[in-house]
């Protein structure tokens, strides 16, 4: 008897995910991708000795899924410090401090209390405690305000917001006024409580090179663009090819529209010019003022991200800060980043330039409003679709979508799970 076949256009981590599952449950898999290579926004590539991954990635292991069935060792990752370091320049002086997980790394934190408002350190605490009892299906059931609003109501100060809260997560949900559904944020929070922002041995695309191999390249078609005409049929460079379900694995372009994007200029530095293990965030961070939302040296972290004796500065530059400023080039996005890093670091103009990356479609909004949840509806015989632009812009909302999308295929193939 032969074997059902699904076509599935797109090789990003959700067409990949539910290639996989599609295979483990006897049904044959066809992946057409547009360009040439897989892993949709997990993609690195190497120039120069260094690592690039296409935007600043982390994997989170607090995320369920990841917790429950990713294999860290095998990726040999690495993580960040719990928390992160504030720097901020002022009067031509730079300052820099630390905001340590109080719960794991107690002693760490003692110096944030001389830095910050009691009231603030209480908050984060009691958030934490409060979100680590709540499951992921009763946090997108909960209240739908943006997450200023949210972090205003839980009583954090202005500077606390500005300094700590807003570059962190605007570099997370790749916009600055945290219009993102307070949902998210609580997601992100309890993951972030929960486990460790790590970096994969080699680079973020590790992980859908991992399950690429699971399921063999051979079914893996590069450089192929792909048009879904109804739920059974797809062209291919004008051919129809009829299938027995089609899956698109991409934002169609309606969705793209939606989309927030990002800009990360590498640098080349010298070995230990950025010391530590935390994610640096700009205490100056400002839309209008100024673009950086944050920095990070992933070598730091994965020395096979840089070549011996040399540091990998990655810098993160939040799209609507960047049209807040009319930088619209690569070339003005260095410059603004250039200029930024020299009131923050002595010596970064001898930094060497290794790549600037726009991503334009780099992650779906998560407006208050939206339909920020975990679940997905699939109406009858409609083109099935998954991604995190159908649930939710993380990793996780990404292999959320494609296990709700297999199990509508197995469904509508008839076969029993």
């Amino acid at each position: 008897m032969t074997k059902p076949t699904v076509h599935i256009i797109g090789s990003g981590i959700s067409g990949l995910r539910c290639a996989e599952n599609l295979l483990q449950s006897g049904i044959e898999v066809k992946i057409v991708e547009m360009t040439d290579s897989i892993g949709g926004r997990m993609r690195t590539t190497e120039k120069n000795g260094f690592l690039l991954d296409h935007g600043f990635h982390v994997m989170q292991t607090g995320y369920p899924h990841s917790k429950a069935e990713i294999d860290f060792n095998a990726l040999g990752a690495k993580r960040f410090s719990p928390g992160a370091k504030i720097i901020k320049s002022s009067a031509g002086k730079t300052k820099q401090y630390v905001l340590s997980d109080p719960f794991r790394s107690p002693i760490s934190s003692i110096s944030a209390l001389f830095t910050q408002k009691w009231s603030d350190l209480y908050n984060i605490a009691k958030l934490r405690l409060s979100l680590g009892l709540e499951s992921p299906d009763r946090i997108f059931e909960g209240s739908d305000g943006t997450t200023e609003s949210f972090l205003r109501q839980s009583g954090f100060t202005e500077p606390f917001i500005n300094e700590f809260l807003r570059p962190l997560f605007s570099g997370i949900f790749l916009e600055s006024k945290l219009d993102t559904s307070e949902r998210m944020f609580k997601f992100v929070f309890a993951s972030m409580a929960k486990g460790d922002m790590v970096l994969p041995r080699g680079g973020i695309q590790a992980y859908p090179n991992l399950i690429a191999d699971r399921i063999g390249r051979e079914r893996i078609e590069l450089s192929t663009p792909a048009t879904p005409i109804d739920s059974t049929t797809l062209a291919i460079r004008g051919k129809e090819i009829k299938t027995d379900q089609v899956v698109v694995a991409h934002p169609q372009r309606e969705t793209s529209d939606s989309m927030n994007s990002v800009w990360t200029v590498y640098f080349s530095a010298p070995e230990n010019s950025i010391k530590g293990n935390y994610i640096l965030l700009n205490g100056n961070y400002e839309v209008g003022k100024n673009a950086i939302a944050h920095i990070a040296v992933p070598s730091n972290i994965q020395p096979t991200y840089s070549p011996s004796g040399k540091s990998l500065v990655a810098v993160t530059i939040v799209g609507d800060a960047a049209i807040a400023l009319d930088l619209y080039s690569d070339e003005s996005i260095e410059k603004q980043a250039r200029m930024e890093l020299r009131d923050l670091f002595e010596n970064s103009d001898t930094w060497q330039t290794v790549e600037v990356f726009h991503t334009k479609n780099a992650l779906p909004q998560s407006e208050s409003q939206s339909n920020a949840s975990s679940s997905v509806i699939f109406n009858e015989n409609e083109i099935i679709s998954c991604g995190d632009h159908t649930t939710h812009g993380s990793m996780e909302g990404a292999i959320k979508s494609a296990d709700h999308a297999s199990r509508e295929v197995i469904r509508r193939l008839g076969i029993s799970a």
